[in-house]
């Protein structure tokens, strides 16, 4: 099972982001929601090796958190809230969220005590993801997210006022191919730390 533990980077010197980032997390699938569970941090089980992929896409490409991933067992039965939760995968995201607050600039940890070599797999495709999303400037995330909405290039230039050549352009210095190519690479390693 999945457990991810996300802090609020800096905290004390900003605002509360955590009903945004839970707004923002409402469409990941769980087996247990996440929530708020103490001060800044929310706590989730994802559903299975995607559903942590789409949520972490959400922390990083929001880039005021830490993350920490772990991955293990969950002690039955389930409660109805997370922060009721127990079992080594909890542990397992607790070590993993202290030591993403050490890192930068992606700041995600994955921990498995019963599969330490996928886990430290895992992490390092999520750096390398992380890498390319915190590089990504908002013009191109204007252009990754006109082409994901439109469907096609030569739509999405239409929306943007811009030639496709421009759009085509843009995409490649984005590195988001690049970047999706390593999506079922980490999804596989995260599947085998849970096996």
């Amino acid at each position: 099972m999945f457990v991810l533990t996300i802090d609020q980077h800096r905290s004390r010197t900003g605002n509360d982001l955590v009903p945004d980032l839970l707004s923002a997390l409402g469409g990941v699938r769980t087996v247990l929601p996440f929530e708020r569970t103490v001060g800044d941090e929310v706590q989730g089980l994802p559903a299975d090796a995607w559903a942590v992929l789409d949520a972490l896409l959400i922390v990083l490409r929001d880039g005021r958190w830490s993350a920490g991933l772990g991955i293990g067992a969950v002690e039955d039965p389930l409660p109805r809230f997370v922060r009721a939760a127990r079992g080594p995968a909890l542990l397992d995201a607790r070590v993993a969220v202290e030591a993403a607050k050490g890192k930068g600039p992606v700041r995600v940890c994955v921990a498995a005590s019963d599969a330490p070599g996928p886990a430290t797999d895992a992490e390092a495709v999520i750096g390398l993801i992380g890498t390319l999303i915190l590089r990504r400037t908002p013009t191109q995330w204007s252009v990754v997210d006109a082409v994901d909405a439109a469907g096609q290039q030569r739509a999405a230039a239409e929306s943007l006022g811009v030639t496709p050549q421009n759009v085509s352009q843009t995409l490649a210095a984005s590195g988001i191919a690049v970047e999706r190519a390593g999506y079922p690479v980490l999804v596989r390693l995260l599947q085998e730390a849970d096996a």
